[in-house]
């Protein structure tokens, strides 16, 4: 298996290691060009290092000689294509099986659970785990057509990081975000997502109600903090439709003590958020179509805590202000609701 290591020294992704084998008398006659084996190669490529096709007759001997040799040559997943029917010299399951300590039930049932295809569940592929002195590898059998390749490969690509993983004796409890990424994927992730949560509380920059035009842009500038790497906004506007009714103004109505209500819960949603810091601000009064109604920032150090801050506030805003909406509709009629 091979280690790369992406963007800060202290994250490793494996790259497995592929060997692919294409089983097939004409193919390693040189009377038919392969084209399984290529395909396989070109996606596989996706989740690992791969290596040319190694093409071999349909002889159990010559299947399971180039199996080992791929294994005693380090490849973690083994990829066969071909030799899955039912003809007389079909034997790639017959090949592989006796070479596995390990059978996969649920990988070869996804091999054949094609409703698409009615005839993949003819394919007899194994798939499994493979010990051959002191060295462990995992061999899955696909068919021989370039459709039961792109098959194949789009039920195992997905796994074979995991499947890696487990082959090394890593933890069984994989974070469920992170099986089926691909090495690429996974090493992002990891970068993306060191950061943590210190549980500190957010600092309310502002937050309550106005009968002014709001600044979006201002009160996006007013959570910027400069150990805060990511700045998350919400930027609520009259639209001009509601319920398949046209839609021509909307007039706010706020209690007296609405920016009280806002200010309360901007401080509680900040509290342990280990967000940076928040604005919120809600209109009154007269709006347009396109007017600014409601907009909210929140900064943090990690993007993940500046969005959950900012949706929290933003839900719990729409749940208890206490402001009344008139909606002016475009036939004439309006319509009161006690709804941010």
């Amino acid at each position: 298996m091979r280690y790369d290591v992406f963007a800060d020294s202290n994250y490793h992704v494996c790259m497995p290691k592929i060997s692919v084998i294409t089983v097939s008398d004409r193919s390693a006659a040189g009377t038919r060009p392969d084209k399984s084996g290529p395909l396989a190669c070109q996606l596989l490529a996706d989740y690992g290092q791969v290596e040319a096709p190694t093409i071999v007759p349909d002889q159990v001997t010559a299947i399971q000689d180039a199996i080992k040799a791929a294994v005693a040559g380090g490849a973690d997943i083994i990829f066969t294509t071909g030799g899955t029917g039912f003809s007389t010299r079909d034997v790639t399951p017959e090949a592989t099986a006796p070479l596995l300590s390990k059978r996969a039930g649920g990988i070869e049932a996804a091999l054949r659970d094609n409703p698409k295809v009615p005839a993949a569940a003819l394919s007899r592929g194994v798939a499994g785990v493979i010990d051959l002195d002191g060295t462990r590898a995992f061999v899955v059998n696909a068919p021989g057509s370039t459709g039961g390749v792109k098959d194949a490969v789009a039920a195992v690509g997905p796994l074979i990081s995991h499947i890696t993983e487990q082959l090394a004796d890593a933890d069984h409890t994989a974070p469920a975000e992170k099986i089926g990424l691909t090495p690429h994927q996974r090493a992002t992730h990891a970068v993306q997502n060191r950061g943590y949560s210190d549980g500190s509380d957010a600092q309310v920059v502002w937050a309550g109600v106005t009968d002014q035009p709001i600044d979006v842009a201002a009160l996006q500038e007013a959570v910027r903090d400069p150990q805060a790497g990511a700045v998350a906004l919400f930027d609520g506007r009259v639209r001009n439709h509601d319920d398949g009714q046209g839609v021509v103004s909307i007039d706010y109505e706020a209690h007296p003590d609405a920016g009280k209500v806002v200010e309360r819960i901007a401080k509680a949603c900040a509290k342990g958020s280990g967000a940076a810091k928040l604005a919120i601000a809600h209109r009154y009064g007269h709006l347009e179509v396109g007017d600014v109604a409601f907009a909210a920032a929140a900064s943090a150090a990690h993007r993940r805590e500046a969005f959950e801050l900012l949706e929290k506030a933003v839900e719990q805003v729409k749940a208890e202000l206490p402001v009344w909406k008139k909606q002016q509709f475009t036939d004439g009629s309006h319509a009161w609701t006690g709804s941010a």
